[in-house]
């Protein structure tokens, strides 16, 4: 049994991608809004570290995006969100980690919508 725990462990582990390399691959969601990155950022931020997932919280953090910008990321990576500013506001790019249940992407999506 614990090496068929250790295996299955390895081998979600392995299916992990960096934040550059799930940004290479393109968002799972583009989006944009009139409203300035910080303020768009920030919702976002709030919503997701409030919002409850499976009965749990989970973390997330707000940190500058390289190039400009800003990048909500929660803890672990599972999902970021990324803010750049365009001339008539914010582009807004959503990634997740492959394997996400789809019913989390779409709280997570809902709650970045709802910030625009």
């Amino acid at each position: 049994m614990r090496i068929l725990i250790g295996a299955l462990a390895v081998a979600v582990l392995a299916g992990c991608a960096s934040m550059g390399e799930r940004r290479a691959e393109g968002p799972a969601k583009a989006l944009a809004s009139t409203k300035a990155v910080n303020e768009v950022s920030e919702c976002v931020l709030f919503a997701w570290q409030e919002q409850s997932l499976a009965g749990a919280h989970y973390d997330a953090s707000l940190q500058p995006l390289p190039g400009g910008g800003k990048t909500v990321v929660s803890a672990g990576q599972v999902e970021f969100a990324d803010f750049k500013p365009v001339n008539n506001g914010t582009k807004v790019e959503v990634y997740f980690q492959s394997g996400l249940m789809d019913w989390r992407k779409n709280r997570r999506t809902e709650a970045v919508q709802r910030c625009l």
